[in-house]
């Protein structure tokens, strides 16, 4: 994102809440939603071995049940992303346009498939970048 504001390209294909948090600052851009996306879902987890290895498992375990407050979630809304929660997704679905094709990793097989397709040695996207 970085290098497409300084001049590098015409098209940048991004996160829809990489756009939406410059808009919000009045970068000016043109947006193309695509007919066809796929769903981009960041999970939050409590991580056992280094919340018990720091001690502090009661707070990671607080913290990860507050991001799907409707607090966060409207904090979380306000800064480009859609929420989870149904109540605020309803609340700020106007910002949020749903394309008609979107999918999710399942649509791909699923994420062993993907990692084994494009990621592994013998995948598209290491042979794409090896022949650069």
């Amino acid at each position: 994102m970085a290098a497409f504001e300084y001049g590098v390209g015409d098209v940048i294909v991004t996160y829809e809440n990489e756009l939406l948090a410059r808009i919000a600052k009045g970068v000016d851009y043109d947006i193309v939603i695509p007919k066809n996306t796929i769903l981009i879902e960041n999970p939050a987890v409590v991580v056992n071995k280094y919340a018990d290895k720091h001690g502090n498992r009661e707070l990671a375990e607080a913290f990860v049940a507050y991001l799907r407050t409707p607090e966060a979630q409207r904090i979380f809304a306000k800064h480009g992303f859609r929420s989870v929660d149904p109540d605020v997704f309803a609340q700020t679905e106007s910002t949020f346009p749903t394309p008609e094709g979107l999918f999710d990793i399942n649509y791909l097989g699923g994420w062993d498939e993907v990692r084994s397709t494009l990621y592994s040695k013998r995948g598209v996207w290491y042979q794409v970048l090896a022949g650069i």
